[in-house]
């Protein structure tokens, strides 16, 4: 008898110490998949042209569904036409939205762009590259060891900002805006006109780091998230090419998020950095 229920005892021994690592495992990937992202999604992406935009921001893991964010966080908020910019001064929490409220005074395509407060951390290299591991920032943190960036060094500052854009077209007719950019150090550049979009469509984003094209730089990108579905449907994971560009097939309708990271030296600091984590959410049509 003793034979017969020992390789059970040994098999529920193992089993013991493989849920831990599995724990683990799936913890990682679940906090890869979604990190505490800062979106804007506006009430509309096309407005009427004597309407006010109303655009809703929110921090969270699923996209769209989030917690408000306080306007004391907010560093900057801002609307951007092909021509013009206006910063948005109007905005209080309602439910578990932040609420932003702009009228433009002419028709236009504009960038919603907010970008909250900076948050100094003292670390290690491993303490910053476990950051951005656990913040959809793991192709960054790859990159950084790669390149050996913080080589000699056993500690670091590193300021985190979370920064956020989308897109609305107000009335009818006026420029484009979607080529625009926003200033913010992380930014999504559309190479088409993503009120424009459709499933089926692939949109061809450029993703720029203060202004540069990041070549070979990693994004997450996904629709609403679908409750019955794992973070690793719902998510695509995608890297830029050599022009830092990358390449989304639309596969669902409805508003989409893209999410990445990126760090770089801080100007005028030695052995301080910037870590910028930015969103950009855009809609998808139904079909042509």
């Amino acid at each position: 008898m003793q034979r017969i229920n020992q390789p059970a005892q040994h098999t529920h021994a193992r089993i013991r110490a493989i849920v831990p690592m599995l724990a683990v495992a799936v913890l990682t990937a679940t906090s890869t998949m979604f990190a505490h992202d800062f979106w804007l999604v506006p009430d509309a992406f096309w407005v009427a042209g004597d309407s006010t935009i109303r655009t809703s921001g929110r921090s969270g893991l699923r996209f769209p569904n989030g917690s408000a964010v306080q306007p004391a966080r907010v560093a900057d908020a801002r609307i951007v036409g092909a021509s013009s910019q206006t910063r948005i001064t109007e905005m209080s929490v309602e439910g578990t939205s932040l609420r932003l409220f702009q009228k433009p005074t002419t028709p236009d395509q504009y960038l919603i762009a907010v970008g909250l407060t900076s948050r100094p951390s003292r670390s290690t290299p491993a303490g910053l590259a476990r950051f951005l591991r656990a913040e959809g920032g793991a192709d960054e943190a790859t990159r950084l060891e790669r390149e050996k960036a913080f080589a000699g060094r056993d500690s670091l500052v590193y300021h985190s900002a979370s920064y956020a854009t989308t897109l609305v077209q107000f009335g009818m007719g006026g420029p484009a805006a979607y080529t625009r950019s926003t200033g913010q150090p992380l930014q999504f550049i559309p190479l088409a006109d993503p009120t424009h979009v459709h499933v089926g469509d692939t949109l061809h984003v450029r993703i720029e780091g203060n202004g540069k094209p990041l070549a070979n730089a990693g994004l997450y990108t996904n629709g609403v998230v679908d409750s019955t579905a794992t973070g690793e449907a719902a998510t695509l994971h995608l890297m830029t090419d050599a022009r830092g560009v990358a390449h989304i097939p639309l596969t669902k309708a409805g508003p989409w998020i893209i999410r990445a990271a990126h760090v770089s030296a801080r100007p005028g600091a030695a052995g301080e950095w910037d870590v910028a984590r930015a969103t950009y959410v855009f809609n998808v049509g139904a079909g042509h």
